[in-house]
């Protein structure tokens, strides 16, 4: 590793970089102070090497002297460096960190040049410690050049424009060292190079190009530079091998990692990113697998408790005796300890993290990072969790257990402001407290880790071969492959897995091929780059793709009805599905039949028409005379429809997946519109619906999917919105945004979008580009969104959006908030986390009312018996009934391919000779809302017959 920063140090503070080395390995280090000097030293943290994966996000860390440090400025000026040194040194080693080498005074203006070599049994956490205490009015800057590389083998720069940075010349002058090469990013002063870690030996590292995938949609591959450190088990990417900078860095020991020999893919997901990679040819395919595979094996050789994709080959053999359920108590009881201390290190990590110190608008005071919960107080057990850090108690049975980084590359962050978060500047002796805390929960870390590894030592002496733990239930056959897996196969396995490809996959994305496109990047970041090209003006008046105004709603006007305020809770948790998922990495998971206990008592129609819950931003637009407001009232209304996954228990549920025919209507009379959807496809699943009210009509004809790559699920939905202002003709579109189930195997469970999402006025040509603020190992999910918004010619216009998407929207004029919030999320049912985690809207989808009672279908969801015996706690039932709707879908596909038919969806009609797979709803004699209202539903398949 290799790295230019410059630090900036507070007068009276003291600066910490944390950096993780190998044994082995040695540091090496080039300062100048510019115009003042600083004081510097090594130390070292005494605890296990894993400790690295509980260190704040940021490097940094710096206090004010009267509060951790002594407070030297006080003392005699005229002391000697002697007495400073000491006291420094008796201080820091007094929270815990082992004194390594202490270089003391470093000139300004002056390079001070030194080396560490890391001996056997010395590997770990090392801090770099600039002293600036005995400064009581004066901040410093220093430029820190750092190395390591092997021991007994010089660094070697790769191109004369960072060799002087490697080796700087004594006396240099302060130019000599560049104060900002690279990228400035975010609020951080810091500035980095990180080279590629072929500074190793070639016996440590494994480097070549791979095709990585652009993280945006329709963009294709891009030819990368990788390289593996196996002494970090780090993968590194760069744009080319001449390139110094960094582009982004996995630490495998943190990341599940999934290969595809048939189309030469590798998917590496570290819980909060995913790469997709593709080899060129089989020959290094074959190479990159070997490397990954020897990569992974040394990491958890190294480690005795494996934190990475180990989890997923967990098993429970057939008959546990008393002592497996003995020690199984146990590593429940000690991963509930470590799920209690790392909740802690994260909120202590975020009351510490300098880029929390600005705010991200002018007139917001708050900090960035998650916005308040929206759960009532006490609701779901976090009342203590918002009480300051030294005055609230450790949780030792939390419900989720997390791991966080162990990497070597890390990007520094230091203060960019003067502000401090409200619990550090409310108590006085706050930071004495905090770092003391800090080191009784590394410590507490270090015992657990030591006595969960000797647990699990006891535990393989003693174990049986794994083997399925019971016969899977018959739903939990996939619809598709009738497969289910639980244990592990025999014989040696390799660390990575396998990626299934699922039948419906579009083959000519992923086939490997001579053409192969390559996208030329020079961007800051593969997730950056231009937003998607507007489509073309419609000018032309009505369109085949946009729904046009009904000539009536009906049976709308009608009178206000009641409807219930909760569900009844759920009576089992969903079962655990580590071994399901092992073998289902890449598949879609949409199209695979799990045990009914993991669903919500919803179906995804019920799901798609949560959309409709903000309806009345759709009435706010079609009532302004603003061009570019009515767009930002859309655009709110295409990011409101996250907000229903705010509360993190929704995610561990899946809503039931629709029967081929299955419908479902919405009729809200308080909200003037009327929905219709059905399932209009199978193989792919697709549904279809529109809705309609007095001002404007929106249809879309969705194809959702989740895919599993080993920690996280990629939801993604193929298919544009589309909505018609009636009053102004204007037509709106967007693709809805990908979001990923996050620690979908352990950990606590969320759903967070990520990107863009574009909405067009493909009227005028205006777009509005929200961007969802990408999160990290300890910020936990990211719920902050920014809009801007440009003309048809890319021209920045003034209007734009701000807010988080779980709580509220403010709009915003040149940056600037300018009035109240225009969207604001609604409720959630009475103690949500205990109740699916529903909304109060959601909540209301499955009953049946007075405007449905005797009115719909045979095919409507509220008439799904597995579903309905679901929502009153009858799981053996649900179960039951759901093995035979699912086997009567069966056979209803075999008797139609036996007599060379296709299925016909009955309420809608494909577009014709557009590019894409669009359903429009049929309307005359045939329409869903005629046929209610004659009540006759002809021609309708009774799809919940059993």
């Amino acid at each position: 590793m290799a790295a230019m920063e410059e630090l900036q140090i507070h007068s009276k503070s003291y600066f910490v970089r944390w950096i993780h080395v190998s044994a082995g390995n040695t540091i090496s280090w080039s300062i100048q102070p510019h115009k003042k000097s600083v004081n510097f030293g090594i130390f070292k943290h005494p605890g296990q090497s894993s400790l690295a994966s509980h260190l704040p996000t940021s490097d940094s860390h710096s206090t004010d002297s009267n509060e951790n440090l002594p407070a030297t400025a006080t003392a005699n000026a005229n002391s000697g460096a002697r007495n400073q040194q000491s006291t420094v040194i008796e201080k820091l080693t007094a929270i815990g960190l082992k004194s390594i080498k202490w270089i003391g005074k470093c000139e300004a203006d002056k390079i001070s040049k030194g080396t560490h070599d890391v001996t056997a049994n010395e590997s770990g956490n090392y801090a770099l410690v600039f002293d600036n205490t005995f400064s009581k009015q004066v901040s410093k800057t220093v430029t820190l050049v750092l190395l390591t590389y092997p021991t007994g083998l010089q660094p070697r720069a790769h191109a004369s424009s960072t060799a002087s940075i490697n080796q700087p010349q004594p006396g240099a002058s302060s130019e000599s060292l560049p104060h900002s090469i690279g990228r400035r990013r975010g609020n951080s002063r810091a500035t980095l190079i990180a080279q590629r870690s072929d500074l190793s030996t070639p016996s440590n590292v494994h480097t070549g190009i791979l095709q990585k995938r652009r993280r945006k949609r329709g963009q294709g591959w891009a030819r990368r530079y990788f390289s593996l450190d196996f002494t970090s088990s780090t993968l590194s990417y760069y744009h080319d091998p001449n390139s110094a900078a960094l582009r982004g860095a996995i630490p495998l020991s943190l990341a599940a990692v999934a290969t595809n020999e048939k189309s030469r893919e590798i998917s590496i997901d570290s819980g909060t990113e995913i790469w997709h990679l593709r080899a060129s040819n089989d020959h290094e395919f074959v190479s990159w697998k070997q490397a990954l595979e020897r990569a992974s094996k040394e990491k958890q050789d190294e480690n005795a408790v494996q934190l990475g994709p180990p989890e997923l080959r967990l098993t429970m053999p057939a008959a546990a005796s008393p002592e497996e359920e003995h020690e199984w108590a146990r590593v429940e009881k000690l991963l509930g300890q470590v799920s209690g201390t790392r909740d802690a290190v994260r909120r202590l990590a975020k009351d510490t993290d300098p880029k929390y110190f600005v705010s991200p608008l002018p007139s917001e005071p708050r900090s960035r990072g998650r916005s308040p919960s929206p759960h009532p107080p006490g609701a779901d057990g976090q009342g203590d969790a918002r009480r300051p850090f030294w005055k609230r108690k450790t949780s030792g049975n939390s419900a989720h257990s997390g791991k966080q980084p162990n990497s070597t590359v890390s990007q520094l962050v230091v203060p960019g402001g003067t502000g401090k978060p409200a619990s550090i500047m409310s108590h006085s002796d706050g930071m004495d407290q905090i770092h003391d805390n800090l080191m009784a929960v590394l410590r507490d870390l270090d015992n657990v880790v030591s006595d969960f590894s000797a647990l699990v030592t006891e535990s393989k002496q003693r174990r049986h071969p794994p083997r399925s733990a019971m016969m899977p239930r018959r739903s939990m056959e996939s619809d598709l492959s009738q497969e289910f897996f639980d244990a592990m196969d025999g014989g040696a396995v390799s660390p990575l897995l396998t990626i299934q490809d699922s039948d419906d996959e579009d083959a000519t994305e992923d086939k490997p091929g001579p053409a192969i496109e390559e996208v030329e990047d020079d961007a800051p970041s593969d997730s950056e780059g231009e937003p998607d090209s507007p489509a073309p003006h419609d000018n032309t008046g009505a369109s085949p793709l946009f729904p046009a105004r009904p000539k009536a709603l009906a049976p709308l006007p009608l009178d206000v009805v009641r409807r219930r305020q909760n569900i009844t809770a759920p009576t089992v948790m969903p079962p655990s599905l580590i071994g399901f998922l092992r073998k289902n990495v890449g598949k879609d998971l949409s199209q695979i039949s799990m045990p009914v206990s993991a669903n919500e008592p919803t179906s995804l129609l019920q799901r798609a028409a949560e959309i409709m819950e903000y309806s009345s931003l759709l009435d706010k637009a079609s009532q302004s005379n603003d061009a570019v407001e009515r767009l930002m009232y859309v655009t709110a209304f295409a990011l409101s429809s996250f907000s229903n996954s705010r509360v993190r228990e929704r995610s561990i549920r899946k809503p039931f997946n629709p029967m081929l025919g299955e419908t479902y209507e919405l009729v809200r009379e308080d909200k003037g519109f009327r929905f219709i959807a059905e399932k209009v496809s199978h193989r792919p699943v697709q549904l279809a619906y529109q809705a309609d009210s007095r001002e404007w009509s929106l249809a879309q004809s969705p194809m959702p999917s989740q895919k599993f790559w080993g920690k996280s699920a990629e939801i993604t939905t193929e298919g544009r919105v589309r909505i018609t202002l009636h009053g102004t003709g204007e037509h709106y579109s967007w693709v809805p945004a990908t979001s990923f189930l996050r620690n979908i195997i352990a950990g606590e469970k969320y759903v967070e979008p990520v990107g863009e999402l574009t909405v067009c006025n493909e009227s005028t040509g205006h777009r509005s580009i929200s961007s969802f603020k990408a999160g990290g190992m300890f910020s936990g999910r990211s719920e902050e969104v920014s809009t801007r918004c440009v003309d048809s010619y890319n021209k920045p216009l003034s209007l734009g959006l701000a807010g988080s998407w779980p709580t509220s929207f403010v709009l915003t004029r040149d940056g600037t908030p300018s009035g109240a919030p225009i969207w604001n999320a609604g409720t959630l049912v009475p103690n949500a986390p205990k109740h699916y985690g529903l909304t109060s809207f959601a909540a209301t989808l499955n009953e049946i009312t007075a405007i449905e009672n005797e009115k719909l279908p045979p095919t409507d969801s509220r008439l799904r018996p597995d579903q309905r015996a679901l929502e009153e706690g009858d799981l053996d039932r649900a179960e039951e009934v759901k093995v035979q709707l699912e086997e009567g879908q069966r056979a209803r596909r075999r008797d139609m391919e036996d007599a060379g038919q296709s299925w016909t969806p009955r309420w809608f009609t494909k577009v014709e000779d557009v590019d894409e797979v669009v359903w429009k709803l049929k309307a005359g004699k045939d329409g869903y809302w005629e046929e209610r209202g004659k009540g006759s539903w002809s021609n309708v398949v009774s799809v919940f017959d059993v």
